[in-house]
């Protein structure tokens, strides 16, 4: 057999360059891993709404007397936290898992939701000439009352439309219910974030008057009044005399009022001329003559 003549050439492996700059098998591996870790976050974010959602099913923990009204500062407070990856799709999709488990569409709520068992697609809401609107029958049966459906709606709007994966820090966001728990604990808190050692400063001030307030502490709270008011003692000298009537003066409006024209009297001179000479009789109504 002929021998080829071509010289075989032996190619090393690809490497990294020595210069700092990264090879294409480098970045192609890290826009590998980025879109990895990415695909990865999704999926670890769609379960802890998966898991949130199982959970909210069966709330409210708390017992009585809390309810949708006033509901548990704890139970307030997992409701809130297990919202933050929420979408409103996702707020629309435990709303529907509630209902299959025929519970109130609000998740602080422990009562069923209404089902009247009569046929027919839309419902009337409110009185004739006050809130009143055709709806879905279904929209109805999401809830046990309309209180219920404000409380989960309010939530709702509130709800943000971006994935939690796009979102810088979504764990921080707030939200507020319509309904916020009313406890001792919420007021001391409160308290104890208000800064009293610099009152420079005019929120900080305003907490100081309002503590002041609350202990009933009269000199504090009155350093930031709107208006100072110094109430004296009024000593009158002599017999006190009861209030008296002009006759004279009575009489003397009596003779004009029928000249007044919007709290103004009009004074004219014997000869029926204005006092002040601005108009002549040509311009001046003389109707009244005799």
């Amino acid at each position: 057999m002929p021998k080829s003549i071509l010289k075989k050439t032996a190619y090393p492996a690809p490497a990294s360059r020595t210069d700092g700059e990264k090879t294409k098998a480098e970045r192609d591996l890290e826009v590998a891993l980025y879109h990895a870790n990415l695909i990865q976050n999704q999926k670890d974010i769609g379960w802890e709404i998966l898991e949130s959602m199982e959970a909210l099913i069966e709330y409210p923990l708390a017992p009585p007397p809390y309810d949708a009204s006033n509901p548990s500062p704890l139970d307030a407070k997992n409701f809130k936290a297990m919202l933050q990856p929420y979408q409103p799709s996702d707020y629309d999709a435990m709303i529907v898992e509630r209902n299959i488990n025929d519970h109130c569409g609000y998740a602080l709520c422990r009562n069923k939701n209404k089902k009247d068992g009569v046929g027919g697609k839309f419902r009337i809401i409110g009185k004739k000439g006050k809130d009143f609107r055709v709806v879905e029958r279904a929209e109805v049966e999401k809830w046990c009352s309309q209180e219920c459906a404000r409380r989960a709606l309010y939530v709702r709007v509130q709800l943000s439309e971006s994935p939690a994966w796009e979102r810088n820090g979504f764990g921080e966001a707030a939200i507020d219910l319509l309904d916020e728990p009313k406890s001792e604990e919420d007021i001391a808190e409160k308290l104890g974030q208000m800064d009293l050692d610099k009152t420079e400063d005019e929120g900080k001030m305003q907490d100081a008057t309002n503590l002041a307030l609350e202990r009933g502490d009269k000199k504090i709270s009155s350093r930031n009044a709107l208006l100072a008011v110094n109430i004296k003692e009024n000593f009158e000298q002599g017999p006190v005399q009861p209030p008296s009537l002009d006759t004279t003066e009575l009489s003397d409006r009596m003779d004009t009022l029928h000249l007044s024209l919007e709290g103004h009297t009009t004074k004219f001179n014997s000869l029926g001329e204005l006092q002040d000479g601005s108009d002549d009789d040509s311009d001046m109504d003389t109707d009244w003559r005799i």
